[in-house]
Protein backbone atom coordinates (compact mmCIF):
# COMPACT_ATOMS: atom_id res chain seq x y z
CA UNK A 1 0.00 0.00 0.00
CA UNK A 2 2.94 2.68 0.92
CA UNK A 3 4.75 1.47 -2.28
CA UNK A 4 1.28 2.34 -4.60
CA UNK A 5 0.93 5.65 -2.79
CA UNK A 6 4.50 6.39 -3.14
CA UNK A 7 4.02 5.30 -7.19
CA UNK A 8 0.94 7.44 -7.34
CA UNK A 9 2.23 10.51 -5.67
CA UNK A 10 5.60 10.44 -7.72
CA UNK A 11 3.05 10.44 -10.90
CA UNK A 12 1.45 13.24 -10.08
CA UNK A 13 4.75 15.09 -9.73
CA UNK A 14 5.88 14.38 -12.83
CA UNK A 15 2.71 15.08 -14.61
CA UNK A 16 2.53 18.33 -13.16
CA UNK A 17 6.16 19.06 -14.13
CA UNK A 18 5.16 17.76 -17.82
CA UNK A 19 2.24 20.08 -18.03
CA UNK A 20 3.83 22.74 -16.67
CA UNK A 21 6.97 22.66 -19.04
CA UNK A 22 4.63 22.83 -21.80
CA UNK A 23 2.72 26.31 -20.95
CA UNK A 24 3.87 28.60 -22.99
CA UNK A 25 5.25 31.41 -20.43
CA UNK A 26 3.43 35.01 -21.93
CA UNK A 27 4.75 37.73 -20.82
CA UNK A 28 1.67 40.44 -20.44
CA UNK A 29 1.45 44.04 -20.61
CA UNK A 30 1.55 46.04 -17.46
CA UNK A 31 -2.02 46.85 -16.87
CA UNK A 32 -1.71 50.02 -14.36
CA UNK A 33 0.83 51.15 -17.33
CA UNK A 34 -2.11 51.01 -19.95
CA UNK A 35 -4.08 52.81 -17.39
CA UNK A 36 -1.36 55.80 -17.14
CA UNK A 37 -1.12 55.96 -20.92
CA UNK A 38 -4.17 56.22 -21.60
CA UNK A 39 -5.21 58.93 -18.96
CA UNK A 40 -1.89 60.94 -20.65
CA UNK A 41 -4.05 60.08 -24.37
CA UNK A 42 -7.19 61.18 -22.70
CA UNK A 43 -5.96 64.08 -21.32
CA UNK A 44 -4.71 65.56 -24.79
CA UNK A 45 -7.98 64.69 -26.20
CA UNK A 46 -10.16 67.42 -25.41
CA UNK A 47 -11.17 70.45 -26.55
CA UNK A 48 -9.95 73.34 -23.94
CA UNK A 49 -6.74 71.91 -22.06
CA UNK A 50 -5.88 73.13 -18.76
CA UNK A 51 -2.08 73.35 -19.66
CA UNK A 52 -1.27 73.79 -16.17
CA UNK A 53 -3.10 70.81 -14.45
CA UNK A 54 -1.97 68.87 -17.83
CA UNK A 55 1.84 69.63 -17.08
CA UNK A 56 1.40 68.13 -13.16
CA UNK A 57 -0.03 65.25 -14.45
CA UNK A 58 2.37 64.90 -17.22
CA UNK A 59 5.00 64.74 -13.69
CA UNK A 60 3.21 62.89 -11.41
CA UNK A 61 2.68 60.62 -14.57
CA UNK A 62 6.52 60.32 -14.96
CA UNK A 63 7.10 59.94 -11.33
CA UNK A 64 5.12 56.37 -11.61
CA UNK A 65 6.46 55.13 -14.70
CA UNK A 66 10.27 55.68 -13.52
CA UNK A 67 8.70 53.52 -10.09
CA UNK A 68 7.53 50.73 -13.02
CA UNK A 69 10.59 51.02 -14.27
CA UNK A 70 12.77 50.50 -11.44
CA UNK A 71 10.91 47.99 -10.16
CA UNK A 72 11.07 46.06 -13.22
CA UNK A 73 6.99 45.79 -13.82
CA UNK A 74 7.72 46.88 -17.14
CA UNK A 75 8.64 44.06 -19.64
CA UNK A 76 6.71 44.00 -23.50
CA UNK A 77 7.82 46.17 -26.33
CA UNK A 78 4.32 47.98 -26.15
CA UNK A 79 4.94 48.48 -22.34
CA UNK A 80 8.21 50.24 -23.06
CA UNK A 81 6.78 52.22 -26.24
CA UNK A 82 3.57 53.56 -23.93
CA UNK A 83 6.35 54.53 -21.07
CA UNK A 84 8.55 56.54 -23.83
CA UNK A 85 5.17 58.42 -24.91
CA UNK A 86 4.94 59.69 -20.70
CA UNK A 87 8.24 60.64 -20.91
CA UNK A 88 7.77 62.53 -24.31
CA UNK A 89 4.95 64.55 -22.87
CA UNK A 90 7.50 66.85 -21.04
CA UNK A 91 8.06 69.80 -21.37
CA UNK A 92 11.49 71.00 -22.86
CA UNK A 93 13.30 68.63 -20.33
CA UNK A 94 16.32 67.21 -22.12
CA UNK A 95 16.90 64.21 -19.69
CA UNK A 96 13.16 63.04 -20.19
CA UNK A 97 13.51 63.21 -23.89
CA UNK A 98 17.04 61.29 -23.34
CA UNK A 99 14.73 58.72 -21.70
CA UNK A 100 12.03 58.20 -24.43
CA UNK A 101 14.70 57.74 -26.47
CA UNK A 102 16.01 55.14 -24.85
CA UNK A 103 13.04 53.24 -23.83
CA UNK A 104 11.70 53.62 -27.38
CA UNK A 105 14.90 51.69 -28.63
CA UNK A 106 14.26 48.91 -26.14
CA UNK A 107 10.93 48.67 -27.18
CA UNK A 108 12.04 48.36 -31.37
CA UNK A 109 14.12 45.71 -30.17
CA UNK A 110 11.63 43.48 -27.97
CA UNK A 111 8.95 43.75 -30.88
CA UNK A 112 9.75 45.07 -33.85
CA UNK A 113 6.23 45.87 -34.73
CA UNK A 114 6.38 48.77 -32.59
CA UNK A 115 5.63 52.22 -34.47
CA UNK A 116 9.09 54.17 -34.66
CA UNK A 117 8.42 57.28 -35.28
CA UNK A 118 8.10 58.46 -31.76
CA UNK A 119 12.09 57.23 -31.86
CA UNK A 120 12.30 59.98 -34.83
CA UNK A 121 9.69 62.61 -32.92
CA UNK A 122 12.02 61.89 -29.69
CA UNK A 123 15.96 62.26 -31.13
CA UNK A 124 14.63 65.84 -32.55
CA UNK A 125 12.58 67.47 -29.48
CA UNK A 126 15.98 65.85 -27.47
CA UNK A 127 17.99 67.57 -30.12
CA UNK A 128 15.98 70.74 -30.15
CA UNK A 129 16.40 70.90 -25.71
CA UNK A 130 20.07 70.45 -26.05
CA UNK A 131 20.24 73.63 -28.57
CA UNK A 132 21.09 71.58 -31.79
CA UNK A 133 19.35 70.88 -35.09
CA UNK A 134 15.88 68.18 -35.44
CA UNK A 135 17.28 65.87 -37.95
CA UNK A 136 14.05 63.99 -38.62
CA UNK A 137 11.68 67.47 -39.13
CA UNK A 138 8.78 66.09 -36.46
CA UNK A 139 8.90 69.20 -35.10
CA UNK A 140 6.90 72.10 -35.59
CA UNK A 141 5.96 75.58 -34.03
CA UNK A 142 3.74 77.87 -34.33
CA UNK A 143 3.91 81.80 -32.97
CA UNK A 144 0.18 83.73 -32.49
CA UNK A 145 -0.02 84.94 -35.90
CA UNK A 146 3.17 84.09 -37.21
CA UNK A 147 3.06 80.57 -40.17
CA UNK A 148 3.92 76.99 -38.72
CA UNK A 149 7.42 76.24 -39.50
CA UNK A 150 10.17 73.84 -38.72
CA UNK A 151 12.41 75.85 -36.54
CA UNK A 152 16.39 74.81 -36.28
CA UNK A 153 16.06 71.54 -38.79
CA UNK A 154 19.34 70.35 -40.76
CA UNK A 155 17.61 68.53 -43.30
CA UNK A 156 20.52 67.04 -44.95
CA UNK A 157 21.67 65.05 -42.09
CA UNK A 158 19.16 61.97 -42.42
CA UNK A 159 18.21 61.13 -45.96
CA UNK A 160 14.56 60.19 -46.93
CA UNK A 161 15.15 56.25 -46.56
CA UNK A 162 15.88 56.56 -43.15
CA UNK A 163 13.04 58.92 -42.28
CA UNK A 164 10.72 56.54 -44.09
CA UNK A 165 12.50 53.63 -41.90
CA UNK A 166 11.33 55.95 -38.76
CA UNK A 167 7.50 56.55 -40.25
CA UNK A 168 8.38 60.25 -40.96
CA UNK A 169 7.35 62.07 -43.93
CA UNK A 170 10.17 62.59 -46.59
CA UNK A 171 11.09 65.89 -47.37
CA UNK A 172 8.96 66.40 -50.07
CA UNK A 173 5.89 65.83 -48.23
CA UNK A 174 6.95 67.63 -45.12
CA UNK A 175 7.09 70.73 -47.38
CA UNK A 176 3.91 69.68 -48.43
CA UNK A 177 2.50 69.40 -45.25
CA UNK A 178 3.75 72.41 -43.81
CA UNK A 179 2.30 74.26 -46.93
CA UNK A 180 -1.26 72.78 -45.66
CA UNK A 181 -0.90 73.69 -42.41
CA UNK A 182 -0.20 77.24 -43.40
CA UNK A 183 -3.50 77.03 -45.81
CA UNK A 184 -0.90 77.45 -48.84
Amino acid sequence: MRKLLILVIFLKICSCKEVNSNKKITTKDNLELINIYNDDQNERKIDTIDWHNLHRNDSIRRIRVQQLLDSGKIKTGKDYARAAMIFQHARDDSVSYAKTVELIKKAIAIDSTINKSLYAAAIDRYLLSIGKPQIYGTQFFKEEGKPWIQENYDSLKVDDQERKKYGVKTLKEQKEALKKMNNQ
